[in-house]
């Protein structure tokens, strides 16, 4: 890819953001894509809020002075609820964050049980306590649940299924037995194992995820530019130890794959 080709930065810890890029093509945006999976540091969850924004600044620096990017979507609510600030305070390219949908789980809700399944880091930032202080009122009753060990769960499926299942039954008994009638996914990971998530629910519950939202927004801020129509994806993983750059290539649903040096 020529270094002076405006291109979108796709950024995660690891398989996560292939959710949010999928949608992204899916609507034709057009690109061409960075996908950047930080896999050597992966989960982002379970790591220090110090740690990600030394981590992630340093790669968005490196990154910057290589290649010339029109914007840059934060596929992990981790790194947004940490990084997504002091990330718009330092370029002039749209940065589009996630965080966990807990506004329009608000509004779908009919009993006012909300269930959040999130990873630590992103329970305990402030910008999830804002979220909840500013959307969430005392008649509603929020059971939030991390999901310790999921991630690394679903990065190693289909090898993981059984741990993932035996991971999974207990958190949602815990929801079940709140009478929850709807789930936030607080984690792009989890988009993965919808499936299994729904299957272990004995009563049918709405899941809100909010990659449309975010694909709604970045579609938004680039419908007043124009650039020529290419879907092309290079991959970047900082660990490709075990393939994993094969693992992300399957993940994601583009024509045109190759894999690049991480920065």
């Amino acid at each position: 890819m020529d270094q002076d080709t405006p291109v979108i930065l796709v950024f995660d810890s690891g398989l996560g953001g292939t959710t949010i890029l999928n949608h992204i093509l899916a609507r034709k945006i057009s690109g061409p894509f960075i996908y950047v999976a930080d896999n050597k540091f992966l989960p982002y969850g379970q790591q220090t809020k110090e740690f990600i924004q030394e981590r992630v600044l340093e790669i968005f620096s490196k990154l910057n002075q290589k290649y010339a990017i029109k914007s840059a979507v934060l596929a992990c609510n981790t790194v947004t609820a940490y990084v997504a600030e002091q990330l718009r305070g330092s370029y002039n390219f749209p940065i589009i964050g996630m965080e966990p949908g807990i506004k329009p789980a608000i509004k779908v809700s009919k009993n006012k049980n909300i269930g959040i399944l999130a990873t630590e880091g992103t329970i305990k930032s402030l910008r999830f306590t804002s979220l909840v202080d500013r959307f969430v009122s005392e008649e509603h009753n929020l059971i939030i649940i991390p999901g310790n060990g999921l991630v690394e769960e679903i990065e190693n499926l289909p090898d993981s299924a059984e741990d993932l299942l035996n991971n999974l039954k207990p958190k949602i008994k815990q929801f079940e037995d709140a009478g929850i009638d709807v789930l936030v996914l607080g984690c792009t990971h989890y988009p993965i194992i919808i499936k299994q998530l729904k299957s272990l629910f004995s009563n049918t519950i709405e899941i809100i995820d909010t990659t449309e939202a975010v694909v709604n927004v970045l579609e938004k801020t680039l419908k007043v530019e124009c650039f020529p129509n290419n879907q092309e994806v290079d991959v970047m993983v900082s660990d490709n130890s075990n393939s994993y750059y094969e693992k992300i290539r399957k993940a994601i649903q583009a024509a045109s794959i190759k894999q690049i040096k991480f920065i």
